[in-house]
Protein backbone atom coordinates (compact mmCIF):
# COMPACT_ATOMS: atom_id res chain seq x y z
CA UNK A 1 0.00 0.00 0.00
CA UNK A 2 1.86 3.30 -1.05
CA UNK A 3 2.41 5.57 1.96
CA UNK A 4 0.23 8.82 2.16
CA UNK A 5 2.05 12.32 0.89
CA UNK A 6 4.84 13.47 3.16
CA UNK A 7 5.14 11.03 5.26
CA UNK A 8 8.52 9.91 5.01
CA UNK A 9 11.83 11.36 4.40
CA UNK A 10 12.69 13.07 0.81
CA UNK A 11 15.21 11.23 -1.37
CA UNK A 12 18.66 11.97 -0.91
CA UNK A 13 18.22 13.94 2.18
CA UNK A 14 19.03 12.43 5.84
CA UNK A 15 16.25 12.39 8.41
CA UNK A 16 16.52 15.26 10.99
CA UNK A 17 18.09 13.93 14.53
CA UNK A 18 15.81 13.94 16.75
CA UNK A 19 16.04 16.74 20.16
CA UNK A 20 17.20 15.04 22.93
CA UNK A 21 14.18 14.24 25.44
CA UNK A 22 14.32 17.00 28.68
CA UNK A 23 15.51 15.93 31.84
CA UNK A 24 12.59 15.47 34.30
CA UNK A 25 12.31 18.18 36.47
CA UNK A 26 13.87 17.53 39.98
CA UNK A 27 11.69 17.20 42.90
CA UNK A 28 12.98 20.65 44.77
CA UNK A 29 12.46 23.72 42.79
CA UNK A 30 15.13 26.32 42.00
CA UNK A 31 12.78 28.76 43.93
CA UNK A 32 13.13 27.11 46.80
CA UNK A 33 17.03 27.08 47.16
CA UNK A 34 17.17 30.56 45.87
CA UNK A 35 14.60 30.86 49.28
CA UNK A 36 17.23 29.11 51.26
CA UNK A 37 20.07 30.69 49.98
CA UNK A 38 18.26 34.37 50.34
CA UNK A 39 17.81 33.29 54.00
CA UNK A 40 20.94 32.20 54.48
CA UNK A 41 22.72 35.29 53.24
CA UNK A 42 20.45 37.27 55.18
CA UNK A 43 21.46 35.14 58.84
CA UNK A 44 25.47 35.58 57.23
CA UNK A 45 24.39 39.07 56.85
CA UNK A 46 22.91 40.04 60.77
CA UNK A 47 25.78 37.53 62.18
CA UNK A 48 28.31 40.11 60.27
CA UNK A 49 26.59 43.06 62.33
CA UNK A 50 26.41 40.92 65.47
CA UNK A 51 30.14 40.51 65.62
CA UNK A 52 30.86 43.99 64.11
CA UNK A 53 28.58 45.26 67.74
CA UNK A 54 30.08 42.41 69.40
CA UNK A 55 33.86 43.03 68.39
CA UNK A 56 34.13 39.11 67.75
CA UNK A 57 35.96 37.58 65.12
CA UNK A 58 34.13 37.64 61.81
CA UNK A 59 35.61 34.71 60.18
CA UNK A 60 34.81 33.89 56.02
CA UNK A 61 34.05 31.52 54.23
CA UNK A 62 35.13 31.34 50.67
CA UNK A 63 36.91 34.79 50.69
CA UNK A 64 34.00 36.89 52.74
CA UNK A 65 30.48 36.93 52.97
CA UNK A 66 28.70 35.72 49.43
CA UNK A 67 26.51 37.37 47.42
CA UNK A 68 25.00 34.84 44.96
CA UNK A 69 23.58 32.15 45.92
CA UNK A 70 25.67 28.96 47.43
CA UNK A 71 24.66 25.31 46.67
CA UNK A 72 25.56 21.94 47.67
CA UNK A 73 28.92 21.48 49.43
CA UNK A 74 29.77 25.42 49.35
CA UNK A 75 26.37 25.63 50.86
CA UNK A 76 27.10 22.83 53.84
CA UNK A 77 30.52 24.65 54.19
CA UNK A 78 28.67 28.22 54.93
CA UNK A 79 26.51 25.93 57.00
CA UNK A 80 29.33 24.66 59.43
CA UNK A 81 30.95 28.31 59.08
CA UNK A 82 27.90 29.93 60.46
CA UNK A 83 27.42 27.65 63.53
CA UNK A 84 30.73 28.07 64.22
CA UNK A 85 30.70 31.80 64.42
CA UNK A 86 27.43 31.43 66.10
CA UNK A 87 29.25 29.35 69.10
CA UNK A 88 31.91 32.09 69.16
CA UNK A 89 29.23 34.89 69.87
CA UNK A 90 26.98 32.68 72.41
CA UNK A 91 30.41 31.66 74.50
CA UNK A 92 31.16 35.66 74.07
CA UNK A 93 27.64 36.31 75.23
CA UNK A 94 27.79 34.29 78.08
CA UNK A 95 31.01 35.74 79.43
CA UNK A 96 29.90 39.35 79.14
CA UNK A 97 26.47 38.10 81.12
CA UNK A 98 27.71 37.23 84.00
CA UNK A 99 30.46 40.12 83.83
CA UNK A 100 27.43 42.04 84.10
CA UNK A 101 25.15 40.45 86.05
CA UNK A 102 22.76 39.59 83.42
CA UNK A 103 23.09 43.01 81.31
CA UNK A 104 20.36 43.75 78.94
CA UNK A 105 20.82 43.84 74.90
CA UNK A 106 21.47 40.13 74.30
CA UNK A 107 20.45 38.78 70.58
CA UNK A 108 16.98 37.49 69.84
CA UNK A 109 16.19 34.40 68.52
CA UNK A 110 15.84 35.94 65.05
CA UNK A 111 18.69 38.15 65.65
CA UNK A 112 21.61 35.03 65.48
CA UNK A 113 19.45 33.28 62.56
CA UNK A 114 19.35 30.10 64.62
CA UNK A 115 16.84 27.21 64.58
CA UNK A 116 14.64 26.72 67.59
CA UNK A 117 10.89 24.76 68.54
CA UNK A 118 9.78 24.80 71.94
CA UNK A 119 9.92 21.85 73.19
CA UNK A 120 7.23 21.03 75.94
CA UNK A 121 6.72 17.53 76.27
CA UNK A 122 7.03 13.91 75.32
CA UNK A 123 3.83 12.17 74.66
CA UNK A 124 3.90 8.81 72.42
CA UNK A 125 0.17 10.38 70.81
CA UNK A 126 1.02 13.41 69.18
CA UNK A 127 1.14 15.07 66.09
CA UNK A 128 3.29 14.12 63.34
CA UNK A 129 5.24 17.36 63.34
CA UNK A 130 8.09 17.07 65.31
CA UNK A 131 9.05 18.87 68.18
CA UNK A 132 12.61 19.82 67.96
CA UNK A 133 13.78 22.74 69.91
CA UNK A 134 14.81 23.20 73.37
CA UNK A 135 15.65 26.45 74.54
CA UNK A 136 17.54 27.07 77.88
CA UNK A 137 16.37 30.15 79.75
CA UNK A 138 18.35 32.92 78.70
CA UNK A 139 20.00 30.97 75.67
CA UNK A 140 19.12 32.88 72.57
CA UNK A 141 16.06 34.39 74.17
CA UNK A 142 14.41 38.01 74.00
CA UNK A 143 16.12 39.32 77.07
CA UNK A 144 15.57 43.22 78.10
CA UNK A 145 14.96 45.05 81.43
CA UNK A 146 12.01 46.92 79.61
CA UNK A 147 8.93 45.13 79.00
CA UNK A 148 8.43 43.49 76.22
CA UNK A 149 5.73 43.70 74.09
CA UNK A 150 3.93 40.31 72.81
CA UNK A 151 1.58 40.55 70.34
CA UNK A 152 -0.79 37.39 69.83
CA UNK A 153 -2.98 37.24 66.77
CA UNK A 154 -5.16 35.06 64.77
CA UNK A 155 -8.63 33.64 64.12
CA UNK A 156 -11.40 32.51 66.42
CA UNK A 157 -8.63 30.48 68.66
CA UNK A 158 -7.12 33.26 69.27
CA UNK A 159 -10.69 34.93 70.52
CA UNK A 160 -11.88 32.01 72.47
CA UNK A 161 -8.67 31.91 73.96
CA UNK A 162 -8.06 35.54 75.59
CA UNK A 163 -11.84 35.24 76.67
CA UNK A 164 -10.86 32.62 79.06
CA UNK A 165 -7.85 33.97 79.97
CA UNK A 166 -9.62 36.66 80.98
CA UNK A 167 -11.33 35.00 83.79
CA UNK A 168 -8.30 32.64 84.29
CA UNK A 169 -5.50 32.75 87.36
CA UNK A 170 -3.22 33.77 85.39
CA UNK A 171 -5.25 36.66 83.69
CA UNK A 172 -4.78 38.37 80.26
CA UNK A 173 -1.11 38.37 80.82
CA UNK A 174 -0.56 34.46 81.28
CA UNK A 175 1.18 35.50 84.25
CA UNK A 176 3.78 37.44 82.34
CA UNK A 177 3.45 40.66 83.42
CA UNK A 178 6.37 41.34 85.55
CA UNK A 179 8.25 40.60 81.99
CA UNK A 180 5.79 41.54 79.21
CA UNK A 181 2.58 43.23 78.02
CA UNK A 182 0.61 40.95 76.00
CA UNK A 183 -1.81 42.42 73.45
CA UNK A 184 -4.32 39.77 71.77
CA UNK A 185 -5.89 40.18 68.62
CA UNK A 186 -8.37 37.16 67.93
CA UNK A 187 -10.41 38.05 64.72
CA UNK A 188 -13.41 35.26 64.25
CA UNK A 189 -13.41 33.79 60.41
CA UNK A 190 -9.95 35.30 59.74
CA UNK A 191 -8.26 33.62 56.73
CA UNK A 192 -4.75 33.84 55.52
CA UNK A 193 -5.17 36.88 53.00
CA UNK A 194 -6.05 39.24 56.53
CA UNK A 195 -3.18 38.52 58.26
CA UNK A 196 -0.97 41.41 57.08
CA UNK A 197 -3.34 44.21 56.98
CA UNK A 198 -4.67 43.03 60.59
CA UNK A 199 -1.02 43.47 61.65
CA UNK A 200 0.39 46.62 59.78
CA UNK A 201 -3.13 48.04 60.43
CA UNK A 202 -2.78 48.63 63.40
CA UNK A 203 -1.69 51.95 65.54
CA UNK A 204 0.01 50.13 68.30
CA UNK A 205 4.26 50.01 68.48
CA UNK A 206 5.98 47.03 66.97
CA UNK A 207 6.23 44.26 69.31
CA UNK A 208 8.89 42.08 70.34
CA UNK A 209 7.57 39.11 70.10
CA UNK A 210 4.96 37.97 67.37
CA UNK A 211 2.84 35.01 68.22
CA UNK A 212 0.85 33.56 65.17
CA UNK A 213 -2.03 31.21 64.99
CA UNK A 214 -3.41 30.91 61.89
CA UNK A 215 -4.47 28.92 58.68
CA UNK A 216 -7.25 26.06 59.86
CA UNK A 217 -9.95 28.43 58.28
CA UNK A 218 -8.11 28.33 54.84
CA UNK A 219 -8.03 24.41 54.67
CA UNK A 220 -10.74 22.84 52.43
CA UNK A 221 -9.89 26.38 50.49
CA UNK A 222 -6.53 26.06 49.80
CA UNK A 223 -3.76 22.92 49.21
CA UNK A 224 -1.63 22.74 52.02
CA UNK A 225 1.34 23.08 50.01
CA UNK A 226 0.04 26.67 48.56
CA UNK A 227 -1.16 27.60 51.88
CA UNK A 228 2.53 26.89 53.10
CA UNK A 229 4.06 28.92 50.30
CA UNK A 230 2.04 31.97 51.25
CA UNK A 231 2.68 31.80 54.81
CA UNK A 232 6.70 31.67 54.44
CA UNK A 233 5.92 34.36 52.10
CA UNK A 234 4.39 36.81 54.62
CA UNK A 235 6.62 34.98 57.34
CA UNK A 236 9.39 36.83 55.17
CA UNK A 237 7.26 40.17 54.39
CA UNK A 238 6.75 40.83 58.43
CA UNK A 239 10.47 40.40 59.09
CA UNK A 240 11.28 42.90 56.10
CA UNK A 241 9.50 45.22 58.08
CA UNK A 242 9.67 44.27 61.54
CA UNK A 243 13.44 42.96 61.82
CA UNK A 244 13.65 43.07 64.92
CA UNK A 245 10.57 40.85 65.70
CA UNK A 246 10.48 37.48 67.10
CA UNK A 247 7.95 35.33 64.69
CA UNK A 248 6.46 32.47 67.23
CA UNK A 249 4.43 30.37 65.08
CA UNK A 250 1.44 28.29 66.75
CA UNK A 251 0.98 25.35 64.80
CA UNK A 252 -2.36 24.66 63.42
CA UNK A 253 -4.47 22.84 65.87
CA UNK A 254 -6.16 19.22 64.40
CA UNK A 255 -9.81 19.28 64.10
CA UNK A 256 -12.88 17.36 64.79
CA UNK A 257 -15.40 18.63 61.59
CA UNK A 258 -13.19 20.27 58.86
CA UNK A 259 -16.57 22.04 57.69
CA UNK A 260 -15.63 22.85 53.79
CA UNK A 261 -13.77 19.52 53.48
CA UNK A 262 -15.39 16.19 51.42
CA UNK A 263 -12.72 14.43 53.30
CA UNK A 264 -11.76 14.84 56.79
CA UNK A 265 -8.78 12.79 56.63
CA UNK A 266 -6.99 14.36 53.27
CA UNK A 267 -7.48 17.79 55.33
CA UNK A 268 -5.93 16.25 58.40
CA UNK A 269 -3.13 15.56 55.78
CA UNK A 270 -2.92 18.79 54.18
CA UNK A 271 -2.21 20.72 57.90
CA UNK A 272 0.38 18.36 59.48
CA UNK A 273 2.01 18.86 56.20
CA UNK A 274 1.70 22.45 55.86
CA UNK A 275 3.11 22.86 59.91
CA UNK A 276 5.73 20.51 58.77
CA UNK A 277 6.69 22.83 55.98
CA UNK A 278 6.34 25.99 57.89
CA UNK A 279 8.14 24.52 60.43
CA UNK A 280 11.35 23.94 58.28
CA UNK A 281 10.85 27.44 57.47
CA UNK A 282 11.10 29.07 60.64
CA UNK A 283 14.16 26.64 61.41
CA UNK A 284 16.18 28.38 58.38
CA UNK A 285 16.01 31.84 60.28
CA UNK A 286 11.96 33.06 60.27
CA UNK A 287 11.22 32.71 63.73
CA UNK A 288 10.41 29.23 66.19
CA UNK A 289 7.87 27.18 66.23
CA UNK A 290 5.55 26.23 68.70
CA UNK A 291 3.57 22.59 69.02
CA UNK A 292 0.22 21.66 70.80
CA UNK A 293 1.08 17.94 70.96
CA UNK A 294 -2.00 17.34 74.18
CA UNK A 295 -4.50 18.60 71.39
CA UNK A 296 -5.64 15.79 69.25
CA UNK A 297 -8.89 15.40 67.64
CA UNK A 298 -9.76 11.65 69.03
CA UNK A 299 -9.98 13.17 72.82
CA UNK A 300 -13.70 14.70 72.68
CA UNK A 301 -13.70 16.75 75.60
CA UNK A 302 -11.37 19.05 74.22
CA UNK A 303 -13.46 20.30 71.66
CA UNK A 304 -17.10 21.75 72.01
CA UNK A 305 -20.10 20.25 70.58
CA UNK A 306 -19.22 21.89 66.55
CA UNK A 307 -15.73 19.70 67.08
CA UNK A 308 -13.93 23.43 65.28
CA UNK A 309 -13.37 25.10 68.91
CA UNK A 310 -12.11 24.21 71.53
CA UNK A 311 -13.81 23.82 75.21
CA UNK A 312 -12.42 25.10 78.38
CA UNK A 313 -10.32 22.03 78.86
CA UNK A 314 -9.00 22.57 75.40
CA UNK A 315 -8.59 26.32 75.61
CA UNK A 316 -6.65 26.11 78.84
CA UNK A 317 -3.96 23.41 77.54
CA UNK A 318 -3.39 25.46 74.31
CA UNK A 319 -3.18 28.58 76.76
CA UNK A 320 -0.65 26.65 78.90
CA UNK A 321 1.49 25.94 75.56
CA UNK A 322 1.26 29.53 74.85
CA UNK A 323 2.56 30.62 78.45
CA UNK A 324 5.39 27.65 78.57
CA UNK A 325 6.72 28.56 75.02
CA UNK A 326 6.68 32.79 75.80
CA UNK A 327 8.46 32.00 78.94
CA UNK A 328 11.31 30.29 77.00
CA UNK A 329 11.04 33.19 74.60
CA UNK A 330 11.60 35.93 77.54
CA UNK A 331 14.20 33.84 78.96
CA UNK A 332 12.29 32.77 82.17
Amino acid sequence: MPSKKGSGPSKGKKPAAKAPAKRPVPAGSSSDEDSEAVSQQEILRRLAALEKGTGASAGVVGGGERSRPVRGAARDAVNKEILRRLSALESSAGTAAKESGGASGSASLSDAGTTQTVDLEQEAMVDPTPVALAVEPGEGAVSCREKRRILICGHSMVFWAAHQARRSAVGSQLGLSEWAAVEWQGRRGLRWPGLLPLLFGRSGPVPHILVIHLGGNDLGFLHGRALSLQAKWDLREILRRWPDVLIMWSAMLPRRVWREARDRRAIERARMKANRAIQKALGEGLGVYLPHPRIRAEVAGLYRKDGVHLSEAGNQIFLNDLRQGLRLALGQ
